[in-house]
């Protein structure tokens, strides 16, 4: 398994869907009005409020519509909220209610008929206009109300604004990476003894014999001989050997005839053995 799967967490975020935005936001608005009485004063209504001090005709069309893209001519945002008046300030050249003047001025029309400029169309808790589907009245008219019965001079546009809310919802995904793993060292035990059986209805068991070491072996490996013996006094043994090419262990069971038997270990490389309490030996080297 030279490979382990790993696994780790991700926070995302997802669409729930969209909301209508009830009222209009802050905006700046270009308007031009023609066929007016010409050099007479105007007043503009937004949705039926009043709004000519909102209004300023220093800026022409092409002021509005080569301003930059961050130019608040385009996007405001929350910069003028607290305006009472055509704002000023944020790069905007011209200031001030109106371009006559003071915030009861009104506006007047040229020579043309025309009356043109820019609306600022404010949104606070004291101004605000709730989006209608169809629009909201902009309106230039010569007397000081929105009564069309009493005037002589009047132009209108309708301004349609829609905006929406976009929702959003987080989430946790889980996603994986792969880990190289060291495979174990595997060692392989190959038998190529002849046994000299002291008793044949005897049945020779081998010990297990196992290494702890602070490095591996670079060969994995190890013969093993195992050889059993009896002298003419009567004394019997067996040796297990294992042989890796740099040192030889050997394991031995003797048994002197009078009732003495035992195990030993021992090899050519030094280390610690201990029996454990289950019959088999380890070696640990410091």
């Amino acid at each position: 398994m030279p490979y382990e799967t790993h696994y780790y967490d991700v926070q995302k975020t997802g669409e729930l869907g969209y909301d209508p935005i009830p009222i209009h936001r802050p905006n700046f608005i270009y308007f031009e009005f023609t066929g007016l009485r010409p050099s007479v004063p105007h007043w503009i209504f937004f949705g039926g409020i009043e709004v000519t001090k909102f209004c300023n005709t220093s800026y022409s069309k092409s002021d509005y519509e080569s301003a930059a893209r961050t130019s608040v001519l385009k996007e405001p945002g929350e910069q003028f909220v607290n305006a009472t008046e055509f704002p000023t300030g944020g790069g905007l050249p011209y200031g001030g209610a109106t371009a006559a003047g003071g915030p009861t001025a009104p506006l007047y029309s040229d020579a043309n008929g025309i009356l043109s400029g820019v609306f600022y169309l404010q949104s606070n808790t004291t101004y605000n206009w709730n989006l209608s589907v169809d629009g909201t009245e902009l309106l230039a008219i010569d007397v000081s109300n929105a009564n069309r019965d009493n005037a002589y001079s009047v132009g209108a546009g309708v301004f349609r604004g829609i905006g929406q809310y976009e929702n959003y919802y987080n989430y946790t995904v889980q996603q994986s990476y792969e880990v190289w793993v060291e495979p174990e060292i595997t060692i392989v035990i190959e038998d190529t003894s002849t046994t000299t059986e002291v008793d044949t209805n005897d049945t020779d068991t081998i010990q297990v014999v196992t290494e702890t070491a602070t490095t591996a072996t670079t060969d994995d490996k190890v013969t093993m001989t195992h050889s059993t013996y009896e002298d003419d006094a009567g004394n019997s043994g067996t040796d297990i050997n294992f042989n890796t090419g740099d040192e030889v262990i050997t394991h031995h069971y003797y048994d002197d005839g009078d009732g003495n038997t035992g195990f030993s270990v021992s090899d050519n490389s030094g280390g610690t053995w201990k029996q454990n309490d289950g019959g088999y030996w380890t070696r640990t080297f410091n």
